[in-house]
């Protein structure tokens, strides 16, 4: 019944995979979907993602400054001992998301810079992509002109990426950094709605 409306709406709809990881370890992957409206760059989604991306550089610059700090402590006998006031001054705990990585997958061959605008009141958010060369969606949203053909009732479907089931990344110990890698499955399947 959706086959052609989900081939096209899959032009112009994209996931975005998010990796994080706790204090204590553990490494969670996530995911999200956005659309493009323009072939200028600019898509719209939900304004509690867009608010992974300033949360994913500050927590990765305090995570930095712990690294930092914990890298200059003695390995001594006093370390344990110091290693928990550092922990106590970052509020670090087992659960604690110490690192957050974001992957826009198949929109661009890179990225330069991504504004965005949210909406005041509603989960809705604008985002600007700036610095790419090359655009790697095929088309993008067209929206109705006459709204009042859209009537309570009606049958919709609607199509996203909600089930994280990549597992392109890892842990490097050397580096004690969470990162993307070329094995694996870099893939969320497209998962429609009715």
């Amino acid at each position: 019944m959706f086959e052609s409306a989900i081939e096209n709406a899959l032009k112009f709809t994209r996931p975005l995979h998010t990796i994080s990881r706790t204090y204590g370890g553990l490494i969670l992957p996530g995911t999200a979907t956005l659309f493009f409206v323009n072939d200028a760059g600019v898509a719209i989604t939900c304004k509690h993602v867009v608010n992974l991306i300033p949360a994913a550089d500050n927590i990765n610059k305090t995570f930095l400054k712990f690294k930092d700090e914990r890298n200059k402590l003695a390995k001594d006998n006093k370390y344990k001992r110091n290693l928990q006031g550092l922990e106590l001054k970052y509020k670090y705990n087992s659960e604690t998301t110490v690192q957050l990585k974001n992957n826009f997958l198949n929109c661009f061959d890179k990225i330069e810079q991504i504004t965005y605008h949210v909406h005041p009141t509603l989960d809705l958010a604008i985002l600007e992509f700036k610095g790419f060369n090359k655009i790697l969606y095929t088309s993008h949203a067209t929206f109705i002109k006459d709204s009042t053909t859209i009537k309570q009732g009606k049958y919709l479907c609607r199509t996203g990426f909600p089930f994280p089931e990549y597992n392109n990344f890892k842990h490097n110990t050397e580096t004690d950094d969470i990162e993307w890698t070329n094995t694996g499955n870099p893939n969320s399947p497209a998962f429609p709605i009715d």
